[in-house]
């Protein structure tokens, strides 16, 4: 179970899945590559989070969807899977200044696999964790993100690992975080990179928590936070951007600012049917925009969104990074009391 249902709490309608995790999906894979090394102002606290949908994403495309909030981030692959409605690779999430680096890492992989490929569309996200990291110093490397494909697997590790080794979110050490609801008979799960806000902008469960005794420290809330969402629901690609929209309201009951400086980026798809790449036609049974299931869906992602977010505070560990900066984690004790 992730940190947020460990802690024995729980929150919204839906139940979660047997883990818990984004890989409730069914054949949803996550996988690390977490770089900690240095001191002083050279201190690395950075890494890479990879998350795999089942099959091969190339040969047969994925329906996918997304919703940016707030548009200060450094996206790569999106205007194409907006466009089309398709996911074809991977999802990397990094530091801002390792975006490309996981871009080429994509490529590799693929072209692996289809050495035929003329033409790829790696998807890559990011927050900045320059606060904690050298990010100057770009310590992460195409290897690294090859690692974090090849580690995958069903079990998620929460918290300063990967992309959440350097985050910072409200005013507290974050990391990566995730999430899952049940909908008959489908599932939706989530995973959270959250680096944004202030502490009075927190909202746990919907109340403010009196942070007054844990160390004061100063972060402008400019800051970016990355949502991805997965589900094995047969939704078409602008369903599944309205899905995001919903992760949105997630993102909002715990506080997110979209401050003018964030990239908000939200993307979801789907394992529910696939696209093969030559194909001239699709066939299949899809879900009705006004059932009741397809608002228990919204529900879903709103609630996982906002579930994975704070699961990544509670699971997070108080850091010591760049400069001898060190960012507190929130105490479990202030969740209970």
């Amino acid at each position: 179970m992730n940190a947020f249902r460990q802690a024995g709490l729980s929150l919204g309608r839906l139940p979660p899945g047997p883990r818990g995790t984004i890989t409730d999906v069914p054949g949803v894979r996550v996988g690390h590559r977490t770089i900690v090394r240095g001191s002083g102002e050279g201190t690395i606290r950075t890494g890479v989070t990879a998350i795999l949908p089942p099959g091969d994403p190339y040969a047969e495309m994925l329906p996918a969807g997304a919703f940016v909030l707030h548009g200060h981030g450094k996206a790569v692959g999106l205007w194409q899977l907006l466009h089309l409605g398709t996911l074809e690779t991977p999802i990397l999430l990094t530091n801002t200044l390792a975006v490309f680096r996981c871009a080429d890492a994509l490529i590799t992989w693929t072209l692996s696999r289809h050495p035929e490929a003329r033409s790829i569309n790696p998807v890559v996200l990011e927050c900045n964790d320059g606060f904690l990291s050298a990010i100057e110093s770009r310590p992460v490397l195409e290897a690294d993100a090859l690692a974090a494909l090849e580690e995958a697997g069903e079990e998620v590790r929460e918290g300063c690992v990967g992309a959440g080794t350097g985050m910072v979110a409200f005013e507290l050490k974050s990391g990566i975080g995730t999430a899952s609801r049940l909908v008959d008979g489908w599932t939706v799960g989530a995973l959270a990179l959250p680096n944004m806000g202030r502490r009075e902008d927190l909202r746990f469960l919907g109340r403010a928590l009196d942070l007054s005794r844990v160390p004061p420290l100063r972060k402008g809330e400019q800051g970016s936070v990355i949502i991805i969402l997965a589900t094995d629901a047969p939704l078409l690609p602008e369903q599944l951007s309205r899905l995001c929209r919903r992760g949105a309201l997630g993102l909002a009951r715990t506080g997110a600012p979209a401050s003018p400086g964030s990239g908000d980026f939200l993307l979801a798809f789907s394992t529910g049917y696939r696209i093969p790449r030559e194909a001239e036609k699709l066939a299949g049974e899809f879900i009705p925009d006004r059932s009741e299931t397809m608002g228990a869906l919204y529900r879903a992602a709103a609630e996982a969104t906002e579930e994975a977010v704070l699961s990544a505070l509670l699971a997070a560990k108080t850091t010591e990074g760049r400069g001898g900066r060190i960012v507190p984690a929130l105490p479990p004790s202030l969740i209970t009391s």
